[in-house]
């Protein structure tokens, strides 16, 4: 098996302090986003902390009754969206737009069951649905909360060519045109560029649940049943290279959660974060 050391990044703790969970988000230009939570009185204390060109940027959050999952700038505010809506708590608007002094400017729903939400340098607002979702898969909204793309609209403009979704594992905005999605069931990669797509079916990795890609080139986490891998995907030859992650010890780097974003990585270990630059790891093996 080949392997790989990815680059140390950071210790949340050693970032963030006292905080009861946190989360990781990559930014249109792909550096990490933390966003951290801490638990008072029955309430949820958020941080934002934006990693650019060597600066940290902190945001935070005034209490809230409800936990946030993602943190994505917009313009120069910032968008926080719960994964869940929920009618019975009375929170059916589960996405709120702060400035950077962390007052609340705008509110709308994205609906229930997101999965992933990445925006774009234009402010367009992709948000995509795992399976527990029953009005969307894929959508695209603008800073004013108004839906400007809706997946099932666009499968039946291709005549259903495009498989439908049953549930996204994992999205990479990877530009203002071009977005990619994998998806289940059968786990087709689908590039989508403005109204045209591509499909490559027949994806040799099933069940990953974040890449990042660049050229003909895309980087699968780890598939179905499997810890510490990476998979390297040609898109040109179908064809499928795998590799242990590796940690600064050089031993199997058996990573929880990882993002991709364009050619993007980072993996979480606990409390560790390490990088991988596709562009770097191309170059490297």
């Amino acid at each position: 098996m080949n392997n790989f050391k990815p680059t140390f990044f950071n210790n949340v703790d050693n970032i963030a302090g006292e905080h009861d969970s946190f989360r990781i988000n990559i930014d249109y230009d792909g550096n990490l986003v933390l966003l951290t939570e801490k638990e008072e009185k029955g309430n949820y204390l958020h941080k934002v902390f934006h990693f650019v060109n060597g600066e940290t940027r902190i945001i935070e959050i005034p209490s809230v009754s409800y936990s946030f999952d993602f943190a994505q700038p917009i313009e120069e505010n910032w968008l926080l969206v719960s994964s869940r809506t929920d009618d019975d708590e009375g929170l059916i608007n589960n996405a709120t737009i702060y400035d950077i002094q962390g007052n609340a400017l705008d509110t709308f729903s994205f609906g229930d069951a997101i999965a992933d939400v990445q925006t774009t340098k234009k402010s367009d607002i992709w948000v995509s649905y795992f399976d527990e979702s029953t009005d969307y898969s894929l959508s695209c909204f603008n800073k004013q909360g108004v839906l400007t793309f809706d997946f099932n609209d666009f499968v039946r403009l291709s005549n259903n060519e495009v498989p439908y979704i049953d549930d996204c594992y994992a999205l990479n905005v990877a530009s203002e045109e071009t977005v990619y999605i994998y998806y289940y069931s059968d786990f087709p990669l689908v590039k989508i560029e403005k109204n045209n797509y591509e499909i490559f079916n027949n994806i040799p990795v099933e069940g990953s649940n974040a890449f990042a890609i660049l050229n003909n080139f895309v980087l699968f986490n780890n598939g179905y049943d499997e810890e510490g891998k990476i998979h390297l995907y040609s898109m040109e030859n179908n064809s499928l290279k795998s590799f242990d992650l590796l940690n600064l010890k050089g031993e199997i780097l058996n990573y929880g959660n990882s993002v991709g974003r364009g050619s993007k990585f980072f993996f979480k270990k606990d409390k560790d974060l390490y990088l991988l630059n596709l562009e770097d790891f191309l170059k490297s093996i």
